[in-house]
């Protein structure tokens, strides 16, 4: 079984490189293809398949297919051991089918085959452990994502009055329509309202949370508005919305991460920052760099999800960064790979991260916007820096807190996944940006505005450590870490989220589905046939076929007259 691991990753692997040369190509020779095939035809009803290629279409597909084949190695370490890894390696199989095909489709009926699929298969596989814990993760994530899925529905259904699903075709779309897509990109994005959902996902494997939840299906809300940019940068209400959800999810991902002590949640926290970072630059209408960020992030939060990955694996199951210290002494290799991802995090500079970073908050600079979200954006940019230097200083420098009795040591399958990436958490954010941005410069900040970044930066990294080693007035600080690391109290609220939406289903369940079509249709048709009926000779199978054909030429008859 190990060996499907092995030749799917290197199958992934091979594919991945195919589409960074058709990225290029498409790239420098601008080139975008509509494909149409025919899937039947039948009186004069066409059933077609469409799939857009362009240059986002195949650099999306190679990050999604490199983090794939490196995953797929990784986990046949990870999950070598385990009872049910055949099952593991067909979930995150069909995962990568279902995000692939959601990247290719400009029709939102394949889309939402797409995006469906990845919302079953990562309740799927967020239960995999099959535990009280994880139960309750998976069906808060399926719930939330399922107030998407039905927005996407309903925009299809709305859609329909266009005469065509494919929306690449237009240049005007109803109000409500991109409303509905958009609280579909957030639900499924985890913006403001729906964000207690990925922190909860952290209860699946590490090598899932490495692929799932940082670069393809939290990005998936994303990459729909990206698609969508030409209608959704018509309305300009919209986007003052976008960036007011953004902002305000980049600053509770950054306050959740300063004050939680699990490791993956930790993680988790920092790629919703990370995501309200991207919404927030693409409602100042500048998508390429939302797309560039989108894919530069994909590489270092992999990797560090995987990095976090052989530590727990090491710690025997423990995810708690208290226990942890001194880990550069016991796995160098990992520390070192945790570390450059870390630093590429932060927007170290001339790390990946720095080039897609840096521009963005330059380019927010040159923006009109208020003085009240410019100061908002320097505070969630502190938070970032903060929360990483946090990481640092708990994982390498603080006292190891562990058992007495342990073997932590690095993993060298494992790791040697993580190289490639790790090359390119350094050098992919230059070439892209060379290949992307490769023009006149087009920033011009004064002195003091450019060198404004580092010192915040500087700035944070000493806020934090002060705010680390302080002890001041215990209870009032307890209080204060418990109401930051527990999301403003907001993944408490995940009870009501889940039952008003259950108790909603039963009572239509109830009402409608048992209640009044029970008893005005099916009751009362049998009723009035037992009283013209004396003889009662029809049995009930019978009656069902009547009803049946009743129904069938009440609709023949509708849709000829």
């Amino acid at each position: 079984m190990i060996l499907y691991y092995y030749l799917s990753g290197v199958l992934f692997l091979m594919i991945s490189m195919n589409m960074f040369f058709f990225f290029i190509l498409f790239f420098l020779k601008s080139i975008a293809m509509f494909v149409e095939f025919n899937f039947f035809f039948l009186n004069s009803v066409n059933i077609n398949m469409f799939i857009y290629l362009d240059w986002m279409t195949f650099l999306f597909i190679f990050t999604v297919l490199l983090i794939s084949s490196m995953i797929m190695i990784y986990s046949s370490e990870y999950m070598s051991h385990d009872l049910n890894n055949i099952r593991f390696f067909y979930l995150v199989f069909l995962f990568i089918m279902s995000m692939i095909l959601m990247i290719l489709s400009p029709n939102m009926i394949s889309i939402l085959l797409g995006w469906d699929g990845l919302g079953l298969i990562s309740y799927c596989l967020v239960i995999y452990y099959q535990s009280v814990s994880s139960y309750n993760s998976g069906m808060l994530t399926v719930l939330m994502n399922r107030v998407g899925d039905v927005m996407i529905i309903m925009s299809i259904s709305l859609m329909f009055i266009y005469g065509s699903w494919n929306f690449v075709n237009y240049n005007f779309m109803n109000l409500l329509i991109i409303f509905l897509i958009m609280i579909g990109s957030f639900t499924k994005s985890a913006q403001f309202p729906f964000s207690v959902w990925l922190p909860a996902a952290m209860a699946a494997p590490t090598p899932v949370s490495s692929l799932v939840h940082s670069s393809t299906l939290v990005t998936a809300g994303v990459y729909l508005l990206i698609r969508f940019n030409y209608i959704f940068y018509l309305n300009d209400y919209f986007l003052k919305y976008i960036m007011f959800i953004g902002l305000i999810t980049m600053m509770m991902a950054g306050f959740s991460a300063n004050f939680d002590f699990d490791l993956k949640k930790i993680i988790a926290f920092s790629t919703l920052s990370q995501l309200g970072l991207m919404m927030m630059i693409y409602s100042l209408k500048n998508f390429n760099l939302t797309f560039f960020h989108l894919i530069i992030h994909a590489m270092f939060k992999s990797m560090m999800f995987m990095c976090s990955g052989i530590i727990i694996h090491n710690m025997m199951n423990y995810q708690d960064i208290r226990f942890m210290g001194k880990l550069k002494s016991f796995m160098p290799m990992t520390s070192m790979i945790f570390m450059i991802s870390n630093l590429s995090l932060c927007g170290l500079p001339f790390f990946s991260g720095f080039y897609s970073k840096d521009q963005i908050l330059e380019f927010m600079f040159l923006e009109n916007i208020s003085f009240y979200i410019y100061f908002l954006l320097m505070l969630s940019t502190m938070l970032t820096v903060s929360y990483s230097i946090r990481l640092t200083y708990y994982l390498m420098f603080m006292n190891f807190n562990f058992i007495n009795i342990f073997n932590i040591v690095d993993n060298k399958k494992m790791n040697y996944s993580m190289l490639l990436l790790m090359f390119l958490s350094i050098k992919f954010g230059l070439f892209l940006n060379f290949i992307m941005f490769n023009n006149v410069e087009y920033i011009y900040l004064i002195d003091m505005e450019k060198m404004i970044l580092l010192i915040l930066c500087y700035l944070s990294i000493i806020i934090g450590l002060f705010m680390f080693k302080t002890k001041i007035n215990f209870i009032f600080n307890y209080k204060f870490k418990f109401f930051f690391g527990s999301m403003y109290f907001y993944s408490n609220l995940n009870y009501f989220y889940t039952n008003i939406f259950l108790n909603f289903g039963n009572m239509i369940f109830k009402v409608f589905d048992k209640g009044w079509s029970e008893m005005f249709l099916k009751k009362s048709f049998y009723f009035y046939v037992f009283k013209f009926n004396s003889f009662n000779t029809l049995n009930n199978n019978f009656l069902m076929y009547l009803l049946m054909i009743f129904s069938y030429m009440m609709i023949i008859f509708m849709i000829m007259f």
